[in-house]
């Protein structure tokens, strides 16, 4: 009878605790599909899905760290943008026909377009490495790299050996790594003998079990970029990896296919406010005398590119260093609904909710081209899966589908009429919306946005285009996984 009353006792603390999860999950008022994906694991996982949601079912930065944060960058980019308006006139004037995309995406990043920007399109990963490591040993005042992982071996050496050079005729150099993603680096050799030779490493969003309870232990800084001397900078999907970098040897996915930008100008400016916003919430160093990091650079030529760079990560605008979770979506969505003529996307990780799913049908039925280029093959079976179970509506919509087969297409890009080019860090999925630290660039350019759409449309030629027809045949069963694990996107 004793156990019987422990067993029932037990039964209704659960549900009591199932109850209480459902109850905070509806006043938190998160996008329904994601809200209902929680209350169907809370409900129908005994315990594990309680476990689950008290782990990963909340945003949770810290209060602690969102605090520290708000008193180390309190109007850093409003400082950076005065800077710039003082130097730069005519910055104010508007874009013409940009102006509906620049204007969001200025509401949700805090930077606006930046004129004079001369700009290279990166899409080798040695050769990307080979010119950080030449800008780095031409560097005279500081380097600055952030990076979501960094190849232990390879040339992640040689671009650690740059450094050790650099450091050692007083440039100041500073890495700031995710955690998570680079966890290998951290613990090797390299990571040592930078520390020893001057250079600061210092791991993003730390982990440890000491920390689970005051926030979610998956937020990872995603973000890609490197920044020299205020001057030059490269952003975009590379990592400090070459092409012999594999995530997971078991899924033989070919090399990672990357796109990055060089930039000369004062678009390099703004991602390094991004990273000096970044490193001051996890290194704890006080880079409030912008100028020291944002040199003058003179008159910009009106010839050159116009970017605006847009970050954003989890929380509230004012714990997300340059703009608030759901910030890079809500500007692509605006050029998507911009678009007239063509969208020609990009993205490894294609798992899109339903205003993005519905933004990119909804372009394909009033007559824009959208053609849509994702791996054959994935390195997460899941998100492979996930990403699959949307493509048949993409395809009865009119949309072109096409799946490379020459490795793992790890660039996230998207041209918009042939005038507007997004590159950035940031994938086609939750995860990069709502849970990373992430960065990507917009591009102002008709020339520029040209030679982004001749890349992709490269991607394109060594791509299997899929018909409506065959992708319908697949196996009932093949099919029912790909649904099953589908319910599962907005936690992916």
């Amino acid at each position: 009878m004793g156990s019987n009353w422990v067993a029932v006792s037990l039964l209704l603390v659960e549900w009591a605790i199932r109850v209480a999860l459902v109850l905070r999950i509806i006043m938190i008022r998160r996008p329904v599909p994601v809200a209902l994906a929680w209350v169907l694991v809370v409900v129908w996982v005994p315990i594990l899905g309680i476990l689950v949601y008290l782990l990963v079912g909340e945003n949770r930065l810290g209060r602690r760290r969102v605090r520290r944060f708000e008193e180390l960058t309190a109007g850093m980019d409003r400082k950076a943008v005065a800077l710039w308006q003082h130097r730069s006139e005519g910055m104010d004037q508007p874009l013409e026909r940009y102006d509906q995309v620049a204007n969001i995406a200025f509401a949700v990043g805090g930077f606006p377009p930046l004129k004079g920007n001369r700009l290279t399109l990166m899409t080798d990963a040695e050769a990307t490495l080979e010119h950080i490591i030449r800008d780095i040993e031409n560097a005279k005042s500081h380097v600055h790299m952030l990076y979501y992982l960094w190849m232990r071996g390879g040339m992640g050496v040689a671009v650690g050996e740059a450094l050790v050079r650099a450091a050692g005729r007083g440039v100041q150099c500073r890495v700031l790594v995710d955690a998570v993603g680079s966890r290998p680096f951290l613990r090797s050799a390299m990571a040592a003998r930078l520390r020893a030779r001057g250079v600061q490493v210092v791991p993003a969003l730390p982990v440890s079990l000491l920390r689970l309870p005051f926030y979610r232990l998956d937020l990872r800084n995603h973000r890609k970029l490197t920044v020299i001397d205020g001057r030059i900078a490269y952003s975009g999907s590379q990592n400090i990896n070459d092409s012999t970098f594999r995530s997971n040897r078991r899924i033989r996915t070919g090399p990672w296919i990357d796109a990055s930008l060089r930039i000369e100008g004062p678009a390099a400016q703004a991602l390094g406010v991004v990273f000096l916003m970044d490193w001051q919430l996890d290194a704890g160093e006080n880079m409030a005398d912008l100028e020291a990091y944002l040199p003058d650079l003179g008159r910009p030529a009106h010839t050159e590119s116009v970017v605006q760079v847009v970050p954003s990560g989890p929380g509230t605008a004012a714990a997300s260093p340059g703009g608030p979770a759901g910030g890079i979506q809500q500007a692509i969505l605006t050029a998507i609904y911009a678009a007239r003529e063509e969208l020609i996307m990009t993205s490894p990780y294609f798992v899109p909710d339903e205003a993005t799913k519905a933004a990119l049908i909804s372009a394909a039925m009033r007559g824009v081209e959208v053609t849509i280029i994702v791996p054959a093959r994935n390195d997460s079976p899941l998100v492979a899966l996930a990403s699959r179970s949307h493509l048949q509506d993409f395809l009865d919509a009119g949309v072109r589908v096409a799946l490379y087969r020459h490795g793992l297409l790890h660039a996230k890009t998207l041209t918009v009429d042939r005038r507007i080019a997004i590159v950035g860090s940031a994938n086609l999925d939750a995860r990069s919306f709502y849970l990373n630290f992430e960065v990507t660039m917009f591009i102002y350019d008709d020339d520029f946005s040209s030679v982004v759409r001749f890349m992709q449309t490269g991607y394109l030629d060594a791509s299997i285009e899929l018909s409506p027809q065959e992708w319908r045949k697949r196996p009932a069963l093949t099919r029912f996984a790909e649904n099953t694990v589908r319910l599962m996107g907005p936690l992916l």
